[in-house]
This record gives C-alpha cells, sequence and structure tokens, in this order.
C-alpha cells in the first residue's frame, strides 16, 4: 500500500540512526546541527520526487517533507511530517529486583498528512426545499452524506457541479531558493506548478440525473492556465527544559510488564521543532461555466494525523494508566458558530452538513499537547482584489486505529475530508500553512536487549502505519463519492 509504505520510509528514516547506537542526544540548538535540505525520487505516498527537511541527524529523529507527482509517478501534492517523542523516562529491572537498563525512553512514533487532490467548480445555488432553497449564498459546498466514517460514507452534492481537475498529475519544481538564516531558523522557497491542465470531468449544464458521474473531459472543453503552490518552507531549534516523567518498570518473563510507578520527574536538556510550511495557492485561467456572484472553486484535501505505539509501550500503558488509556488519544479541535472550541473525538463529531469553520484552522492534539495544525486565512485575493474564501469538513474518520500483522504495535489516528472555497476569478490567490512541531528530550541510553527490543518493534511495524495511509486510499477509491466521482443530485 503506497501511503502506508511511504509512512513507513520516514520512520525507517528516523530509527536507522539509532540502530547502532542506542537513543542519541539532542546536541545542540545551531540549525545546522539538526537540519538539513535534501531533494530525491522515491516510490512511496503514492510516488514522485520530494523536499525534505531532514532532522534524522544529531538524534532529532524528525522529517518533514513535501512529495509531488512526475512523468513517471503521477501524483497529488502530499505534505507530511514523521517523528518519535518520548512519554518519559524509565528504569527497567527484572521480577528480582536486578536492573536491566537503568536509563530507557518512552516512544512513540507521530505522524502528520496533507493531500491536495482536486479542483471543482459549483454553483452555490443550495438545493430546493419547502419554503425556498436551502444554503443558497453561504459560500459553502452543499451536500448530504450517509454513513459515517471513510468505510461507509456516500457523500452527494445538492448544488450544481460543472467541472473538476485531478491533481494527481506531474508537477514542474521551480529553484529551492534559501531566503533566510540565522543561528536557530532557516528557509526556502520553492513553487510546484502545472500548466495547461485539462478539465478531468465535465457535467455538461450542471444538472447531471442523480449518481451521474459526469464525462471526460477533452480538449475542446478548454485547459487551467495554471496551478501553482508556492511553498514557503522554514524551520526553528529552541532550546528546552523538560521535565521528563520517570518511572520504574518491572519486566517479567517473555517481556511482560509485571509493574509500572512513577517514581518522579528528571529535568533534561532538549530541542523544540517547529517546521511551517505556507503554501501559496495561485490558481489563474479557471473557465467558469457560470461565472456569477455564487460560482465558487473548491480546492478538496485530505487531512490525516496519528500516532503509532510500539507493542511494548502499549503494553506498559496498559499497566501504568489502565487499559482504556488510548481511547480518543487523537483529537482534532475545530470552531463553529456553536460558541467555542469543539473536539472531534468521533465520527458523530463531524458536521453531516456544510458547516463552516470559524476558527481559520484545524488543531492536531494528542493526549499530551498540540501537535500541528493546518490553518489559513479568510482573505483571498480574487482578480486582485480582496474577498473572502471559507473551509468546511465534509467527511472524516477521527477514531482510526490500526494494529500491526505482527500485532506490534497499534496506530491510533484521523482522516479529514474538506475544501478550500474560493470565490469565482480569473487569477486566486491564497496562503494557507501546515504546521508540526515536536520536542525531542535528550535522554542517553544503555544498549542491552530491551532498547534493542523497542527499537526492532518500531522498526517492523512502521510498515503497518495505516491509519493515515489505508483511509485515504479507500477514499481515493471511492469515486462514486468524490470528485472526479461526485454523485449529484
Amino acid at each position: 500500500m503506497a501511503w502506508t509504505q511511504g509512512i513507513a520510509l520516514a520512520f525507517a528514516l528516523l530509527l536507522a540512526g539509532t540502530a547502532g547506537t542506542g537513543v542519541a542526544s539532542a546536541g545542540t540548538n545551531d540549525v545546522d546541527d539538526h537540519v538539513r535540505l535534501e531533494t530525491g525520487t522515491l516510490e512511496d505516498w503514492g510516488g514522485g520526487d520530494y523536499v525534505a527537511l531532514n532532522m534524522t541527524q544529531n538524534g532529532t529523529l524528525a522529517f518533514f517533507g513535501v512529495v509531488y507527482g512526475t512523468e513517471e509517478y503521477p501524483n497529488a501534492i502530499v505534505l507530511v511530517s514523521a517523528y518519535i517523542q518520548y512519554l518519559g523516562g524509565a528504569e527497567v529491572v527484572d521480577e528480582h529486583g536486578g536492573l536491566m537498563a537503568a536509563a530507557l525512553p518512552i516512544p512513540v512514533l507521530t505522524a502528520h498528512a496533507q493531500v491536495l487532490a482536486f479542483l471543482v467548480e459549483f454553483n452555490d445555488t443550495g438545493y430546493p426545499a419547502p419554503g425556498g432553497r436551502v444554503g443558497a449564498g453561504n459560500g459553502l459546498f452543499d451536500f448530504s452524506r450517509t454513513g459515517s466514517g471513510l468505510e461507509d460514507f456516500d457523500l452527494t452534492a445538492t448544488e450544481p457541479l460543472y467541472k473538476a481537475v485531478d491533481l494527481r498529475r506531474a508537477w514542474e519544481r521551480s529553484e529551492i531558493t534559501e531566503v533566510e538564516k540565522n543561528d536557530h531558523m532557516k528557509s526556502w522557497e520553492f513553487a510546484l506548478t502545472t500548466r495547461d491542465a485539462l478539465y478531468t470531468r465535465i457535467w455538461d449544464n450542471g444538472e447531471p440525473v442523480e449518481g451521474e458521474l459526469g464525462r471526460e473531459g477533452t480538449p475542446a472543453d478548454g485547459v487551467v492556465e495554471k496551478v501553482e503552490f508556492r511553498f514557503h518552507v522554514g524551520v526553528d531549534v529552541t532550546p528546552e527544559n523538560v521535565q521528563v516523567p520517570w518511572y520504574r518498570v518491572t519486566l517479567g518473563e517473555d517481556n511482560e510488564i509485571l509493574d509500572s510507578k512513577e517514581v518522579g520527574k528528571k529535568l533534561y536538556k532538549g530541542v523544540g521543532l517547529q517546521a511551517d510550511f505556507k503554501y501559496d495557492h495561485l490558481i489563474q485561467g479557471w473557465d467558469f461555466t457560470a461565472k456569477s456572484e455564487s460560482s465558487r472553486l473548491m480546492l478538496e484535501s485530505f487531512i490525516g494525523f496519528g500516532t503509532f505505539v510500539p507493542d511494548i509501550v502499549q503494553r506498559w500503558m496498559d499497566v501504568e494508566f489502565g487499559a482504556g488509556y488510548m481511547d480518543d488519544y487523537s483529537v482534532a479541535e475545530v470552531e463553529t458558530f456553536t460558541g467555542g472550541p469543539e473536539d472531534l473525538a468521533g465520527v458523530d463529531d463531524i458536521p453531516d452538513e456544510a458547516t463552516l469553520l470559524t476558527k481559520d484552522a484545524i488543531v492536531f492534539k494528542d493526549r499530551w499537547h498540540k501537535n500541528g495544525e493546518v490553518s489559513w486565512v479568510s482573505d483571498v485575493e480574487v482578480d486582485g482584489k480582496p474577498d473572502k474564501m471559507a473551509f468546511q469538513i465534509h467527511a472524516g474518520d477521527v477514531d482510526v486505529m490500526e494494529r500491526g500483522e505482527n500485532d506490534d504495535g497499534a496506530f491510533h489516528g484521523a482522516v479529514l475530508v474538506g475544501g478550500y472555497i474560493y470565490p469565482a476569478g480569473e487569477d486566486l490567490f491564497h496562503d494557507p500553512a501546515f504546521t508540526a512541531s515536536a520536542v525531542i528530550v535528550d535522554i542517553r541510553v544503555e544498549l542491552g536487549l530491551l532498547p534493542l527490543l523497542v527499537l526492532a518493534a518500531a522498526v517492523a511495524s512502521v510498515v503497518l502505519i495505516a491509519g493515515i495511509g489505508a483511509a485515504l486510499v479507500a477514499v481515493r477509491r471511492r469515486e462514486r463519492a468524490l470528485a472526479p466521482g461526485y454523485g449529484v443530485t
């Protein structure tokens, strides 16, 4: 499975540097000691080329990148992050009190992904209902949905659709330019562009029969002159002093966790890493079928995040915190007109109709802290004039949990499907952002049997980081549910 293999690759890179040396030191706070910009080609995440901030040197164990399609591997643009964080440290003893490891970090592996999937034109005319049309002029894409999770939902447009462009294609990359640097921060810029893109799907007159997928676009339908994403990629490295919970863990035969007790906290030096991907959207020359005040263009996106917990860490959690501790582990926080932030902690929390997000951000949290977000501003430039855009969530699964093939761990995560919605114009410009952050603590360890077991479990299980991967693949296969195959009534 390509998406799963892609996340597996990131974690394999993260762990490769630890296999022979234990978990390395966080080192200095100089950005050059932790970050290198690299480019390359891969077959994972759907295949293509990539630009990445590789922070797997000097023990920081983090990877942030942009993957994009080529002629050999047509693909959408995929933003990814992967890093190891520590829940605490442990002194490990056997059942007779004998010391097995004096200092052992307790790792989990966190991942985020965003896919810029396709563009679709619709008309914000609402849908007929007793007393008038519902949703007309609300600036959102109105739909009906059956089912809840990603495996069983059907999404049906209730407003006219006209054209769609699938963004799985070859992208042209500009030169990468370093634009800013100091001791703790670096940033670069580059652009990914596709020109003269044929419309993938056409709905003639915007009024196909229910379930009709439209027809394939032809050169006679015209092209989109340019779709460009201009990336501003930066990383900031800051010194951190972290109070790390410390546990005494008793290990029995066959690595059974017999007991765990918190024995205090230890102060560790570490580094904080924040990677920001600002990616300006520039769309020029979309041929709007019904260019009017109600015409809209939507950029559909898949957003995934979650954490892989190695089996031995999960078993420790069960003993230390109880078997239900991982319930509602990964949460997306949004804000709507209901009056404050809401946690999407289950599929029933996802809006089942067109709902405007008013916070201008989707914040990712685990049980300990915020670890990333997708954010945007509502201001958009249309033909050189200021206007407003919106973002909405269409579907998702926010209690994804996948077990490893060899029972070597579980991935707890969430996947959301949503869209950036723009007014019609010849020239559209917008600048959202994708942010991930991590604090890397300097816990030096002794090499021994247990550290190797933990690392072996983590390495083996990366091929099973399928919470994001499997869900994204499942959504992409449902072409009767999502453009270029929206059902329409």
